[in-house]
């Protein structure tokens, strides 16, 4: 009776003996996580602070009245900076200085003559377009400016205190400028201009003057005028200031302002790229 009684228990033993030796067997199977060593750990890398882009501020600037003899224009070719340059249609020097100006990268645009207020006693220039002139007689003259001055990328009005509050005569300049691909600047020569608005319908690339920079030549002034062009840019982001190639100070205080422009989150652009394109 003994005897048959261990029978069991030693197979117990040796069945658990065998689950034994079977887990020992597997866990050596098991692949073992092996600890990694400093090198091997992935470095976390900081997360550093985005940077705030700073905002630009825009300022073109035309130099008007290209055309007339004059010393500074010379001067001009090596200002290191955008300007665009507005050339007066028919004058004895009005190619040649175009095509100066164009050579050394600046832009160039056409001065269109119209009609101020004091006409005839104040003479815009050859073939300035007139109140009393037909659709006809505009097209004819502005198509000779365009051909006159194959460099035009654009144009603006050279006084026309009068024609600009014409309806009639805007509708036809500017809609021939659109036929031939030219944007238009506003010189804002009256308060009472229709130009821009109608430009603006037109469908026209187009802008205004914001600031007339040198209607007093003298350091000082045009300084304080170009600080009143920095301020608008600030509100509107762009802002364009009209100057005059006959004035000796505008060359200074452009040379002046360049070297404070960028320090300042300022950028000089040509005047095509302040248009509303439409």
């Amino acid at each position: 009776m003994l005897k048959t009684k261990g029978k069991p228990r030693k197979y117990q033993i040796i069945v658990a003996v065998i689950v034994i030796i079977l887990l020992i067997i597997l866990l050596k199977k098991l692949p073992s996580k092996k600890k990694k060593t400093p090198s091997e750990i992935p470095k976390i890398e900081k997360l550093k602070p985005v940077e705030e882009k700073k905002k630009e501020y825009r300022i073109a600037v035309i130099i008007d009245d290209i055309g007339y003899p004059s010393d500074m224009l010379y001067e001009y070719q090596y200002f290191n900076g955008k300007l665009t340059f507005s050339v007066l249609p028919f004058l004895k020097s009005s190619a040649k200085y175009a095509g100066i100006l164009h050579e050394k990268g600046f832009e160039i645009m056409i001065h269109i003559p119209m009609e101020p207020q004091a006409y005839p006693q104040t003479n815009p220039g050859p073939y300035a377009l007139l109140t009393d002139n037909t659709k006809e007689e505009i097209e004819q003259k502005l198509s000779m400016m365009i051909k006159d001055n194959p460099f035009a990328v654009g144009a603006n009005n050279h006084m026309g205190s009068y024609a600009t509050t014409d309806r009639d005569l805007m509708l036809w300049t500017l809609g021939l400028l659109k036929g031939s691909d030219l944007f238009f600047i506003d010189s804002v020569t009256t308060p009472d201009s229709l130009a821009h608005e109608i430009a603006l319908n037109l469908k026209l690339d187009t802008s205004k003057r914001d600031v007339f920079l040198d209607n007093e030549d003298s350091f000082s002034a045009i300084n304080n005028q170009f600080e009143k062009l920095k301020k608008i840019a600030r509100t509107n982001g762009t802002a364009i200031g009209i100057g005059h190639i006959n004035k000796q100070n505008t060359l200074k205080v452009l040379v002046h302002q360049l070297g404070l422009l960028k320090e300042e989150n300022y950028t000089l652009i040509f005047a095509s790229e302040t248009v509303v394109r439409k």
